[in-house]
């Protein structure tokens, strides 16, 4: 049995190129693909696909009745240190200008990587007083087609 294990030495990546397939060999092909570190990441939030929960109740039972109905890839913000020189950030904020999807690479320091292609819909500054640090905000969203996981 595995034991789950903590975000720390987790590090994401982003590129303009997409893969040739939707596959974990696909994100991964180096030829095809060139990720920038996403430096100085705060914070990754909940990823995970969720569905609609469709009720209804029939005349005949009297319990309400739940079917999976469609689903929707959430829009995740991502917490980012403010480091203008970041090749990583540089290629966000290109993203953020872009009606194109990016590809994004989540690997965790179990050896385990998250991919999927995401839209960023918006690259905020957050505010703050003399004990705050500069930080943004990139809200993206995953493609359709979800999120490829690949084991360690």
């Amino acid at each position: 049995m595995t034991i789950p294990t903590t975000f720390d030495g987790a590090i994401i990546s982003v590129s303009a190129d997409n893969p040739a397939a939707y596959t974990a060999a696909g994100f991964a092909d180096a030829g095809v693909i060139t990720y920038a570190v996403l430096g100085e990441v705060i914070n990754l939030p909940d990823i995970g696909r969720v569905y609609t929960d469709v009720a209804y109740n029939s005349l005949a039972v009297r319990g309400t009745r739940h079917i999976k109905g469609t689903y929707e890839e959430p829009e995740i913000p991502i917490e980012i240190g403010v480091d203008r020189l970041d090749a990583g950030q540089i290629v966000l904020k290109t993203a953020s200008d872009s009606d194109a999807s990016f590809s994004f690479k989540v690997a965790y320091a179990s050896g385990e990587i998250d991919f999927f292609l995401g839209k960023v819909f918006s690259l905020v500054s957050a505010g703050g007083d003399g004990n705050t640090f500069r930080s943004i905000t990139a809200n993206v969203r995953i493609d359709h087609q979800g999120v490829v996981e690949v084991p360690a």
